[in-house]
């Protein structure tokens, strides 16, 4: 004997936006390497001439599965910390991938940059 009903709907899911930049500073950085002691790190050694993207935004970003995300044009910083509430340091660590001019977004990992947005924010090293 089989049930006849109907499938019953799935619930709501959260849909999580990202908020609003406010502010975009570029300044130089100065690498800090961790101290590694099973393997040798892909990451610039302490002191290498980094850049370092502090966003300031309107509202915290949500807390998530997927972190945050600056996209560089087509280049996405995926090291971030957050310094201060709502402003967070994403780091560059291969400056030379980041094009003058390219358009700036938040973004989340995993995802694509976002398409037909338009940016006010561009990269100034």
């Amino acid at each position: 004997m089989t049930d006849a009903g109907h499938q019953l709907p799935d619930p709501p899911r959260h849909e999580f936006v990202m908020p609003a930049v406010t502010d975009i500073q570029t300044q130089a950085h100065k690498a800090e390497a961790r101290q590694l002691s099973n393997f040798k790190s892909a990451l610039p050694e302490d002191g290498a001439d980094t850049f370092a993207v502090v966003v300031k935004t309107d509202q915290p970003i949500p807390v998530r599965a997927m972190g945050p995300v600056l996209y560089v044009g087509g280049t996405a910083l995926t090291e971030v910390t957050e310094i201060a509430p709502n402003t967070y340091r994403f780091v560059a660590h291969r400056p030379l991938d980041l094009k003058p001019g390219a358009p700036m977004h938040l973004g989340w990992s995993g995802q694509p940059p976002p398409s037909g947005q338009v940016s006010r924010f561009q990269f100034k090293p």
